[in-house]
């Protein structure tokens, strides 16, 4: 339930709230509300004639609730104080509750103005929280069973938890705004100081086994948080939004952290995590004003999104040992380099949108590099991955501008869709001739065997021309091209997933007579093509240009495909479509222009190689795996193809 921080923390009386809400949802009646002397109720047991207020009132006198409430002709007993009751409200005097009232909802005296509280009745059921955000002097609390107080503060019957300290205390126990809590408490309940102006400082003593879930989040004066306890529990979202906060003394030995727990401290600028600690929590310093970051020598992991959007944040120093870099640990920073030492795992989007970020150094460890590792790093211009990297998740280096040189490493094994998406000077992919699972040729990025199109350089041509030999066009491998035109040869099959998304520029395409598919999005968002052709008699399956496109562009078919064209969901779709005479295409592999590929074929091939005929005796294209030549790799594959018949 919302209002457990720890285990240890299951006492009776958390059971017996859990018995209450298990009683209150008993009744499933339409609920009916009403309006008495100016405060809302409504039936929260009809049977048992019980209700819940559920709007108080400001008053410039004191504002006592009712034990009982009376409605057509019924008279209900008031039991629980309900949600945002008495949020904002300003009462010049008191606010006091009759001793018929038991349960107290989340925000129920939310920022509520007064001199005090005052419960009369035995509580069994206070959701942390429904004192969140109060400007009151006291909490006078005359339970015994499950809650009480110390002079003002809502504690537990044990005394050992805060369950909600006054705004603005009155006792001088508690309204030291440099406040020490008091020996002898465990736990800090959740919300329990939140938004709390009084306080300009906080300690934490080692007693303190948790801090709950927003014990301390908003407080608007807090400059300084001494937290003595190595095995002090920091819930998420702790400290979070307290932006004033100059000073952060965590203890060594402390293991780890909450989720936000330190989340907007815009005025930190310098944290030592302290020796110990094995991992941050998620967002922990996210969005704080640190140039300063002290790692400990015990350092593991830096969970997601720690460090995002420290925007003053130049430089870091990495410990030795150091693993794991979470997802968008250090997005939105302004780093400049970086070493990562000995790390092994880096995240997506770890380092992106970090603009002047230009070196990256160590790594000799590194074996996964997450989606967007790099997104937006503009000012990077050189990388050279280790032999260590085995995988790259996709669009690694999505829209690094000043990207110039790339060397992939023979040890990459996985590459993810579009790793060089609006690297627009980028001219070339480099990569160890030792890799076995891709290869380059002219620059651009393939499967190991040139049939599969992985990525082209963001700097490629206007006019963009697919070689012969490739069956398919990877996702996001030309993505945010600033090409004008694309034309495929005969061989291509596919064209995957957003293979041209984002080419803004692109006006013409030509799509070669073997296209049998264009997955979705291939071509989502090149909303400036005016003319497509598609030399396949039977329409490629797919439906992937826009409805703008459809509306403005002229679709070319082949002469007496019309028909099939018009006839399919998609194609039809175009409002021009137009018919054009097409040179009919040999049979691929037939050189001796039988109409067939057999073994006159490859006795063909052979004999050219071995200049015993020239090329213009024969029929077809010799090169038949695209790749310029005329070799033994030619002749394999129309061996291939003859086995395959």
């Amino acid at each position: 339930m919302a209002y457990i921080i720890h285990d240890q923390m299951r006492k009776s009386y958390i059971l017996k709230c859990a018995t209450a809400v298990a009683a209150a949802l008993f009744v499933c009646l339409p609920a009916m509300a009403f309006d008495v002397d100016g405060m809302s109720y409504e039936v929260n047991d009809a049977a048992a004639k019980t209700v819940t207020l559920t709007q108080g009132k400001s008053s410039s006198t004191h504002v006592t609730v009712p034990e009982t409430v009376s409605n057509g002709g019924e008279t209900y007993t008031v039991n629980t104080i309900g949600q945002n009751a008495f949020a904002r409200c300003e009462v010049v005097g008191q606010v006091t509750l009759p001793v018929t009232v038991t349960r107290l909802e989340f925000y129920a005296f939310y920022e509520l103005d007064a001199i005090g509280i005052r419960i009369r009745g035995d509580l069994d059921y206070v959701e942390f929280g429904a004192f969140y955000g109060n400007k009151v002097k006291s909490i006078i609390c005359y339970s015994t069973t499950y809650f009480t107080q110390d002079l003002g503060v809502l504690v537990n019957a044990e005394k050992t938890m805060i369950i909600a300290c006054p705004g603005q205390p009155s006792n001088e126990k508690w309204k030291s705004p440099n406040l020490t809590i008091p020996e002898g408490y465990e736990y800090i309940a959740p919300y329990a100081f939140a938004e709390n102006q009084n306080l300009t400082g906080i300690t934490i003593p080692a007693s303190v086994k948790a801090i709950g879930v927003g014990a301390f989040e908003q407080c608007p004066n807090l400059k300084s948080i001494n937290i003595q306890g190595s095995d002090t529990q920091v819930g998420d979202r702790a400290f979070m939004g307290c932006e004033q906060v100059t000073s952060l003394s965590l203890p060594t030995g402390l293991k780890t952290l909450g989720q936000y727990a330190f989340f907007d401290l815009m005025s930190l600028t310098t944290v030592r995590l302290p020796e110990g600690m094995e991992s941050t929590g998620i967002q922990s310093f996210g969005n704080c004003g640190l140039t300063t970051i002290h790692f400990p020598s015990t350092l593991r992991t830096i969970a997601d999104r720690t460090f995002s959007t420290c925007e003053s944040l130049k430089t870091v120093n990495l410990p030795e040992s150091l693993d794991t870099i979470g997802y968008a640990a250090f997005i939105n920073c302004d780093l400049t380099a970086i070493d990562l030492k000995n790390v092994r795992y880096v995240g997506g989007q770890a380092l992106s949108n970090n603009y002047n970020l230009t070196t990256i150094t160590g790594g000799e460890q590194l074996d996964f590099m997450g989606n967007a590792m790099f997104y937006g790093c503009r000012s990077l211009s050189s990388v050279t991955l280790p032999s260590s990297v085995r995988v790259m998740e996709g669009t690694t280096f999505y829209l690094c501008s000043g990207l110039q040189s790339l060397t992939l490493s023979a040890g990459v094994e996985e590459i993810g869709p579009g790793i060089t998406v609006g690297t627009t000077s980028l001219n070339a992919i480099q990569i160890d001739p030792a890799n076995t699972h891709y290869a380059v040729q002219d620059g651009w990025l393939y499967g190991s065997d040139l049939k599969r199109l992985v990525a082209i350089p963001g700097a490629a041509t206007s006019v963009l021309t697919i070689p012969t030999g490739v069956t398919s066009i990877g996702s996001q491998a030309g993505r945010r091209l600033a090409i004008t035109e694309l034309v495929t040869q005969a061989g291509l099959k596919t064209l995957e997933s957003a293979a041209f998304m984002q080419c803004g520029s692109l006006q013409k395409v030509v799509l070669s007579n073997t296209v049998e598919m264009l997955e979705s999005n291939a071509f989502a968002s090149c909303t400036a093509i005016t003319e497509v052709t598609s030399l396949n008699r039977v329409p490629p399956t797919g439906g992937v240009f826009s409805d703008e496109v459809c509306a403005a562009a002229t679709l070319r078919v082949p002469r007496g495909s019309l028909a099939a064209y018009q006839a399919d969901e998609n194609w039809t779709r175009f409002q021009n479509i137009e018919e054009i005479d097409v040179e009919e295409p040999g049979v691929p592999g037939d050189l001796t222009g039988d109409g067939a590929v057999d073994v006159e074929d490859v006795n063909a091939i052979i004999n050219l190689i071995l200049e015993k005929i020239t090329a213009d005796q024969l029929a077809g294209n010799t090169d038949i795996n695209g790749d310029g030549d005329t070799d033994i790799a030619d002749v394999n594959e129309i061996i291939n193809m003859v086995l395959m018949q």
